[in-house]
């Protein structure tokens, strides 16, 4: 197992440029074309839900909770957090955005579950655009931090992981708010990590 099955991130599962012999040229073809097919046909099917998701919780038969409740099975469906770009694309739609501004009662929760995806998708981002990364992770502590009920130890863990990101050291004042000794840990471990080479390697860091 490599590093970012470890840390639970994607790993690119090949570009179809493995060498096939003339015997199992066409054989490959298929099996590249059932694939393709497969997967247009999931990126269909996740379309129409997300679709379903969104026409439920406009038109009132559907409740910010279940959606929210479903968006986080699709999240968490994988440990690489597959879904969370289409999540947050669905969180931003304009439509959306105005329920919520409509529903004054629903800013606490859409905040909070705002942060959590934009975290997410930061993470997806770390190791092939580190820069764009930080700019996710601004947006999660920013989001974090817009709700009344802001949770200390969740905007400790998101603003560790951006200094950390950013090569400065986390204040350990700062990790003992982070209260879950798994992010705490972790916290630590990217100081660790700079410490030793002097700048942020995420992947290596946050798996130790």
């Amino acid at each position: 197992m490599n590093n970012i099955e470890k840390a639970g991130f994607m790993e690119y599962p090949g570009d179809g440029s493995e060498r096939l012999d003339s015997n199992t040229n066409d054989i490959g073809e298929l099996s590249l074309e059932k694939e393709t097919t497969r997967h247009k046909v999931n990126r269909e099917d996740e379309g129409r839900e997300y679709g379903l998701l969104k026409s439920g919780l406009l038109d009132g038969s559907l409740s910010l909770e279940k959606v929210r409740d479903r968006l986080v099975e699709l999240d968490q469906a994988t440990p690489t957090r597959d879904a969370a770009d289409e999540n947050l694309q669905f969180l931003k739609d304009p439509q959306i955005v105005d329920y919520v501004n409509q529903h004054p009662d629903a800013t606490e929760g859409y905040n909070h579950f705002l942060s959590f995806t934009e975290f997410h998708v930061a993470q997806r981002l770390t190791l092939d655009n580190p820069i764009e990364a930080i700019s996710y992770f601004k947006m999660a502590l920013e989001d974090a931090r817009a709700t009344q009920s802001d949770s200390e130890s969740w905007s400790a863990y998101v603003k560790g992981t951006l200094l950390y990101m950013e090569g400065k050291e986390i204040p350990e004042e700062l990790i003992a708010k982070a209260e879950q000794s798994k992010n705490a840990q972790i916290l630590r471990s990217f100081n660790r990590g700079l410490k030793l080479r002097g700048f942020p390697s995420y992947l290596e860091d946050y798996i130790k």
